[in-house]
């Protein structure tokens, strides 16, 4: 898969190529009934749209994630469709969130019709690769680096957001002279 390292008892860091993430949205794109094809139909409310999975590229810069597909329809011919996302960087604590485009780029009127449904399972694909990445572990996600040809998954315990509130009320007791508590 990818150069695997641990992290510590309770974090784990797993580093994958993206070859591997590219194999993984190729599926998600295909549907489990369509596994391992080239092209697939997708039909949403009467509309019909080839999409070659086969030819889906990957682009990873530095916090920014690029996922391009050829579509081909009767009205259009071959069209790309386009996403990105960016990421938060190494040490933000937002680094499992990600921005997007409103709309997806490409042909106008693909990116219009298809683009939000590509988007979707792009982004849901990403999702379910982190999650079952950390779940192998027993640990929750924790953060996702985009780099130039990899992809590094963190994962560490979870802790509720209770648990969180008990300890910053704990260092903020702390923090307080005991004069000024009141």
């Amino acid at each position: 898969m990818g150069g695997v390292s641990a992290a510590g008892a309770d974090a784990w860091r797993d580093e994958l190529r993206v070859d591997v993430v590219t194999a993984a949205l190729q599926s998600a794109l295909a549907g489990s009934r369509n596994a391992g094809a080239s092209a697939v139909v997708w039909s949403d409310r009467g509309s019909q749209i080839v999409l070659h999975v086969g030819k889906l590229q990957l682009r990873a810069l530095e916090n920014t994630l690029v996922v391009a597909v050829d579509t081909q329809s009767a009205e259009f011919g071959v069209a790309p469709l386009i996403v990105r996302f960016v990421f938060g960087g190494r040490d933000d604590p937002a680094s499992l969130v990600a921005a997007t485009d409103e709309g997806a780029l490409g042909h106008p009127a693909v990116a219009a019709r298809w683009g939000t449904l590509f988007r979707d399972v792009i982004w849901a694909a990403l999702v379910r690769l982190l999650v079952s990445h950390a779940d192998s572990h027993g640990l929750a996600p924790a953060s996702v680096e985009i780099g130039p040809d990899r992809f590094v998954f963190a994962a560490r315990q979870e802790v509720s957001v209770r648990e969180l509130a008990e300890r910053h009320h704990r260092a903020r007791r702390s923090e307080v002279p005991e004069g000024d508590a009141g």
